[in-house]
């Protein structure tokens, strides 16, 4: 089965882009729902082909779409979050605008401030282009625990502290 990409809304520009069934035109599904394997699986089924006709259909996702996202999704306003990470205002809008990019441990302390999964988290980590968390990583490890906990900030400085680990703070 044969897909292309047809640019039809302003929030597809954003975020996603809709995948047609070339045979018959029919909407097959959001470009955010398929797959990290079927693309993989795409590539290396015919690696030119994709580059060539479907490398440019993946949508960019900039990362502070992605927080804007989650924030949402969380009812966590730009106020909330200033409070529960401890940074600054000016530095949580320009993070926002898209100015600045935030560090990892920034990002660790967004994400326990919004409660977010670890699935979400890893995601944004990727898209700021820093390090995904890693379990075989003490320090890590301990973040991936209080995270999938939903534990606090306050409460993940105080574990990593007493595993001789180096806090979010």
């Amino acid at each position: 089965m044969r897909r292309h990409r047809i640019k039809a809304t302003e929030k597809q520009k954003r975020g996603g882009c809709l995948i047609f069934d070339s045979k018959n035109g029919e909407n097959m599904e959001n470009f955010n729902q398929i797959s990290t394997d079927e693309i993989i699986n795409q590539i290396k089924e015919a690696p030119i082909q994709f580059s060539e006709k479907r490398l440019d259909t993946i949508p960019g996702i900039r990362f502070e779409d992605y927080l804007a996202e989650l924030m949402e999704r969380y009812h966590c306003t730009p106020g909330q979050l200033i409070i529960r990470t401890c940074l600054s205002k000016p530095y949580i809008y320009q993070v926002l605008k898209g100015e600045r990019v935030p560090g990892r441990d920034v990002i660790l302390r967004i994400s326990l401030a919004m409660k977010a999964s670890v699935d979400e988290t890893q995601r944004m980590l990727t898209l700021a282009e820093k390090g995904v968390l890693y379990p075989k990583v003490k320090r890590d490890a301990a973040i991936l625990c209080c995270i999938e906990a939903k534990r606090s900030l306050e409460y993940t400085n105080l574990f990593l502290e007493e595993h001789g680990e180096k806090k979010l703070l």
